[in-house]
């Protein structure tokens, strides 16, 4: 008689053991995750497809500027290969300092033009951002999701997780 108070109170006790257990992993089972890929969610939205074109642009007005110091600076260094034995050691000099400056010039115009890309980069993608997470959470409240994470960040998640598209045309309706 003792021995089935004993059994039973064991099994029970196991019972609610499993219970206690298990309870965590059917509240997991029921929880949506989603998953975002912010960088393509950023650059396809259409104000970031905007932004690019122009950054393109920006880049390559950049980039004929350079092409352009650079060419002097080769002609100046080729002239002066050509040039230095005949000319007089002051007119050399001369020469000398001049492709020394213009080469310095194109490094700090390289280098600012570099800088110059970096900030236009942040000015145009920030705003774009800031409000994806707006609609992020937007989306996460409605939909009932338990986490929304970023696509890069996880290890592995099934491709019904990712919500990149819905986040992009959510933007796209609120911010055309």
């Amino acid at each position: 008689m003792l021995q089935s108070k004993h059994g039973k109170l064991t099994i029970l006790l196991g019972l609610l053991l499993t219970a206690f257990w298990l309870a965590p992993v059917a509240a997991h089972a029921q929880s949506k995750i989603g998953v975002i890929n912010m960088e393509q969610a950023v650059n396809d939205c259409k104000q970031g497809k905007r932004s690019q074109a122009e950054l393109r642009r920006k880049a390559a007005k950049l980039e004929e500027e350079l092409k352009q110091l650079n060419e002097e600076v080769a002609k100046l260094r080729k002239d002066l290969e050509n040039t230095a034995m005949l000319l007089k050691p002051e007119a050399k000099l001369a020469k000398e300092r001049e492709f020394e400056r213009k080469a310095r010039r194109l490094n700090d115009r390289r280098r600012d033009a570099q800088q110059e890309v970096r900030e236009a980069q942040r000015d145009a993608f920030a705003p774009i951002l800031r409000r994806m997470q707006g609609i992020i959470k937007a989306l996460g409240a409605k939909g009932g999701f338990a986490l929304i994470t970023e696509a890069r960040t996880a290890l592995y998640f099934p491709q019904s997780s990712d919500i990149t598209s819905e986040v992009i045309a959510a933007y796209d309706k609120k911010y055309p």
